[in-house]
């Protein structure tokens, strides 16, 4: 009976503790530390650091420069991870002892402020030490290694152009006149008629004549060109036309005269020849030809002239000679008398013609 009201005495007292202390407990009683808190604690641990390593790796692989030796930095080794892993698991297991040591012991009452300072105190005992990771590019040395190994980079300089440089030079359009341009494909066509190229020296000559068609020597040379060639109409008619050109250009008179007598066209020949420049350096050749073709047609008035003005020219005795034949057939017996007494006169002539000479004065002289 006593042990019964003791209890209830025991209970009602408890009951007015609890009544006064309902809203504002001064302490509860610890729980009980389970284990999956310590093991999630070193999973989380162990995820931190492994994270930390993978993002030093790759800022190391993308920040260290190429073919250099950077500078260690700290650093966690598969040896120092299976040592604090050790730690962890001896924490976790001393840990698992005490709960369930203090699980087996009566409750009792604690300060609930001091148990989250516990906590963190654990926590931060059971959590190792994360590696420091510097974000700032770390300075780094070469090293004589490294220097010799590594291939030296070429360097690719622009090399501005030099104004004043005696290598350089510079692009000058010039503008050829029509004289130099067909002085040009005349030289061109001179050797490639030497070389055999027919056609292409035709070609270029025939150009040269398009941009200067009172070239002398382009004229002449295209004019024999297809003489040779068998094309004398072509030839004579470029003739004439420079002639119509020049009327007195000496060099196409006598190239076209020579045409005309060789072909018998003596009387065209004598035309080309009627006007005569006195000062030309073709002057003699064109007077013998003219006198030559004045003989042939019967104009002997004409032939004695041309012969006298060659005589007079050349001082040579045979022109005399010819002059007087001239005179002679022209029926003029006082001119042929002083032409034959002027070529005796002259020391170039032969033993031959003298004796001729001879005989003719004392023909006419008899007369």
């Amino acid at each position: 009976m006593s042990v019964i009201n003791r209890m209830l005495r025991d209970l009602d007292q408890r009951q007015q503790q609890n009544s006064r202390h309902t809203y504002t407990p001064a302490a509860v009683a610890p729980q009980p530390i389970h284990w999956a808190w310590i093991v999630g604690i070193l999973v989380v641990s162990l995820a931190v650091i492994i994270g930390a390593l993978n993002l030093w790796w790759m800022y190391s692989s993308n920040s260290a420069p190429i073919e250099v030796e950077s500078t260690p930095t700290v650093e966690t080794t598969p040896a120092e991870l299976r040592q604090a892993i050790a730690t962890s698991e001896e924490l976790v297991a001393e840990t698992t002892e005490k709960a369930t040591a203090d699980a087996n012991k009566p409750k009792a009452i604690v300060d609930v402020a001091a148990l989250p300072k516990a906590q963190d105190s654990m926590q931060a005992e059971v959590q190792p030490k994360q590696p420091v990771v510097n974000p700032e590019p770390i300075a780094v040395q070469v090293s004589t290694e490294a220097e010799s190994t590594a291939e030296p980079t070429p360097k690719v300089t622009k090399k501005q152009p030099a104004t004043n440089s005696s290598n350089s030079f510079s692009v000058e359009r010039v503008q050829l006149s029509p004289q130099q341009l067909a002085d040009t494909n005349l030289s061109k066509a001179r050797e490639a008629l030497q070389k055999g190229e027919q056609a292409r020296g035709q070609e270029l000559l025939e150009k040269a004549l398009v941009v200067k068609p009172d070239h002398v020597q382009v004229r002449s040379e295209l004019a024999a060109y297809w003489y040779g060639r068998g094309l004398t109409s072509r030839a004579t008619t470029l003739l004439q036309q420079g002639l119509d050109l020049k009327p007195q250009q000496t060099e196409w008179q006598l190239l076209l005269a020579r045409i005309y007598e060789r072909i018998g066209r003596i009387e065209q020949a004598y035309n080309v020849l009627s006007v005569i420049p006195m000062q030309a350096p073709e002057t003699p050749e064109l007077l013998q030809l003219r006198a030559s073709s004045a003989t042939q047609l019967g104009y002997f008035s004409e032939a004695a002239a041309d012969y006298t003005a060659l005589a007079v020219q050349t001082g040579e005795g045979r022109w005399w000679l010819a002059a007087a034949v001239a005179h002679e057939d022209a029926s003029n017996i006082e001119a042929a008398v002083r032409s034959y007494r002027q070529a005796i006169q002259q020391p170039d002539l032969g033993q031959d013609a003298r004796l001729y000479i001879e005989q003719r004065l004392a023909v006419l002289e008899g007369f």
